[in-house]
């Protein structure tokens, strides 16, 4: 086992740790909880037996398990990237209701004070 497998496997195993942390917090839900446990434990379960990647790329027809790895990751962070986008736009129109009512209100209690 090479050095950058240990790297990979502590890197997870600490990824994981905050995952539940954060789960047990009530700050990820069940799901999102799963989708790090299964991301983590899938590559722990990598970097013991690389073989698997290699076996899982021929199936797609990739010819190195490196590769696929790579193809998954830019996949899975356009992913995040795209809900990260989501959940920004919400907050932005969230707050622009919110503004409004404040404005609305604050222009009502000064008129009544005249």
């Amino acid at each position: 086992m090479g050095v950058i497998h240990i790297i990979v496997i502590v890197f997870a195993l600490f990824a994981l740790s905050r995952a539940y942390l954060r789960f047990r917090d009530n700050r990820l839900s069940i799901g999102e909880f799963m989708f790090w446990t299964l991301l983590w434990i899938g590559g722990i379960i990598i970097s013991f037996n690389p073989w698997i990647s290699s076996y899982v790329s021929s199936f797609f027809g990739i010819n190195r398990g490196v590769d696929l790895i790579v193809y998954l990751s830019i996949v899975i962070i356009f992913y995040l990237i795209f809900r990260i986008y989501v959940k920004v736009e919400n907050q932005e129109k969230e707050i622009t209701t919110l503004v409004r009512k404040i404005s609305l209100n604050h222009d009502r209690k000064g008129k009544k004070g005249k």
